[in-house]
């Protein structure tokens, strides 16, 4: 029997497939979008410059963003631009770095954005917003920052190193089990989270095998979608992941990637309903371990010391992921948090 729930969803307009960048334009033209410029960083300057060619006569600039990560810097630069040039609107091109600064431009200046989707991250269909690092860091949450229109186009993904894809997919694989005990899921969330589990389990070895293969890109793009589109409240394992990367400058998927067996082992007797569907997503016997097991066949970092964090952290990490407030399924001490990020850093497979 189906129990009471709620379920919102300010999902943005969405175009998935092969070729559906050409739409850009068209998209441009339903949001009355007529003077509009790019975002991207520098790997996406060619594309950016393809798309500002396929609308001749808009005057469309591109705007590079200079700097790592999402700096106050680069929002200053964006919204004078915007200013300058009278925008009433954008496109933002790429992965989290554009797509994170779009969304705090749009929910700071009520322009409206077209995201071309690159990675799977699935930041485009969070409405959080941040920016800045420290005591400089501004952050909110409004769906003003969820695009207008959001695009996948598998073709564009293809340049993605097998590596990238591969953290950038187990990313998209946190979202979807930590959905699966969220405190606010829903019966529609659980479905489509352990579709995305599934989705990304078989289709990112693929890719990783053979990067050029547009049929596994075009799956692991549709469930990274999936995993981004249906998802409930995170847990322990994005406290952990979001507050460590951020402290230590760590890679964004990177440390999902490592942080997600450990975080799902420790959470595995308390959210058992959660685990038998991540198992039978994954045709495991236990989901962590599962996980871990997928993170070595797909040849990436299991552990935080791979991605340059020092074991003298530790303690210190404990304290900032403690300090902070998230929901779980088993109750988190410091003593467990300094366990799991002990366990993280090592890189073993998870033991709770």
């Amino acid at each position: 029997m189906i129990d009471r729930f709620v379920f919102q969803s300010p999902a943005p307009r969405v175009l998935f497939g092969r070729g559906t960048v050409t739409a850009v334009t068209k998209e441009l033209d339903l949001h009355k979008i007529s003077r509009a410029f790019i975002l991207c960083t520098g790997s996406g300057v060619e594309l950016s410059r393809r798309i500002a060619a396929s609308a001749p006569g808009r005057g469309i600039e591109v705007l590079r963003l200079s700097n790592q990560g999402i700096s106050s810097e680069d929002f200053e630069r964006a919204t004078e631009h915007a200013k300058k040039t009278n925008a009433n609107g954008f496109i933002a091109v790429g992965g989290g770095t554009p797509i994170g600064m779009g969304k705090s431009v749009a929910a700071n200046t009520g322009l409206r954005c077209v995201a071309v989707v690159t990675t799977y991250s699935g930041s485009e269909m969070a409405s959080n917003w941040t920016y800045g690092k420290g005591k400089d860091a501004k952050n909110g949450n409004s769906l003003a920052a969820l695009p207008a229109t959001a695009i996948y186009d598998p073709d564009l993904t293809l340049g993605l190193p097998a590596r990238t894809s591969a953290q950038s997919g187990m990313n998209a694989m946190a979202h979807a089990v930590e959905s699966l005990y969220g405190a606010d899921r829903s019966p529609a969330v659980e479905t489509l989270a352990e579709a995305a589990v599934r989705q990304l389990g078989s289709s990112l070895p693929r890719v990783v095998a053979q990067p050029d293969d547009i049929d596994a890109r075009t799956d692991t793009l549709y469930g990274a979608w999936l995993a981004a589109a249906f998802r409930a409240q995170v847990g322990v394992e994005h406290a952990i992941a979001q507050k460590v990367r951020q402290r230590y400058g760590l890679s964004h998927a990177g440390t999902h990637a490592v942080v997600v067996p450990y975080a799902i082992a420790f959470n595995r007797n308390a959210a058992r309903y959660a685990m038998e569907k991540m198992e039978r997503a994954l045709s495991v016997k236990d989901a962590g371990l599962g996980l871990y097991d997928l993170n070595v066949r797909l040849g990436i970092p299991t552990g935080l010391k791979d991605l340059g964090m020092k074991q003298s952290d530790i303690e210190a990490a404990a304290d900032f992921v403690a300090a902070t407030r998230f929901a779980n399924p088993r109750p988190v001490s410091r003593a467990d948090l300094v366990e799991l990020i002990t366990q993280a850093y090592h890189g073993a497979p998870p033991r709770f």
